[in-house]
């Protein structure tokens, strides 16, 4: 499964170096995606959804900014048994995922990881399969059916943002910084040529694993295990008791945006035409 970042402000660029020569694992999903399933703890939940005619404001701008209007907007309750307040999701009605997928998938997710995420909205693909975080307000959008493995590196993404100090990215101060420097090879692929703060997202997905279970999928033949341990550790150390084990309720949550009416017209700005993260899409 092969992975990139889209963003306008990047388009002009030149692409990054690499970290290191050397990579843990060149394509993360093939390596994780069916193992953190596996090790997930499924949460209870009801699904109830709202009457038509009005929406949260996020997802009315998300939502129309990929062309879906907020007519076209379903929305929906999603309570899970660890916490006494649901989850607000939003679904474009042409998207090609079921809420109860993505309901299913996000609730596999620590609890305090979904704690992190304001409105999960399900975004019509006309591309590919793809997903994106938004760390300024904790918006997730999910487009297509992506495992579970890939909601969790979105929400790296927010901790990355948000866990520390708010809007001072973690992945560039001086401790991540210098583990990745003293670590010899970088988690994949696209950690490794998409800038620390992907770097980041990638080792989150490596993070969950590895907190609830102790366990470490062989890395590839190219490379050298532990190669990424300063990495591992320096995030188990800062965020992992906090958001990446299980168990546990919800704390800290964001307000929801305020509802608004289906009928209005929403302005989409510059910045939603991709995501704040960078859209990541999934071959």
């Amino acid at each position: 499964m092969k992975q990139f970042a889209a963003a306008l402000f990047l388009a002009s660029t030149v692409v990054a170096q690499p970290f290191h020569s050397m990579v843990a694992y060149p394509d993360l999903g093939s390596y994780f995606d069916g193992p953190i399933q596996a090790a997930s703890v499924w949460v209870p939940h009801t699904v109830v959804q709202w009457p038509a005619g009005s929406l949260p404001s996020s997802c009315a701008v998300q939502m129309a900014s990929r062309g879906c209007s907020p007519s076209q907007v379903q929305v929906y309750n999603v309570t899970y048994e660890d916490c006494d307040r649901p989850w607000v999701f939003c679904r474009c009605e042409n998207a090609p995922v079921h809420i109860g997928r993505t309901a299913d998938l996000f609730g596999r997710l620590p609890v305090h990881m979904r704690s992190m995420v304001r409105h999960p909205m399900i975004v019509p693909n006309p591309n590919s399969n793809c997903c994106c975080a938004a760390p300024d307000d904790g918006d997730l959008m999910v487009a297509g059916d992506c495992p579970m493995s890939i909601f969790a590196h979105e929400v790296g993404h927010l901790i990355d943002n948000r866990g520390d100090v708010f809007g001072q990215d973690y992945s560039s101060k001086a401790a991540f910084v210098n583990a990745l420097a003293t670590d010899t090879c970088s988690i994949s692929n696209y950690g490794n040529t998409a800038g620390r703060h992907e770097e980041f997202a990638e080792m989150s997905v490596v993070v969950l694993y590895n907190m609830n279970t102790g366990l470490l999928p062989a890395v590839a033949p190219s490379a050298t295990t532990g190669c990424f341990d300063n990495q591992l550790n320096t995030i188990k150390t800062r965020f992992g008791s906090q958001y990446y084990a299980y168990g546990g309720t919800c704390v800290n949550r964001a307000a929801d945006s305020p509802t608004v009416s289906a009928s209005l017209r929403a302005r989409v700005r510059r910045e939603h035409l991709v995501g704040r993260s960078g859209w990541c899409r999934f071959n």
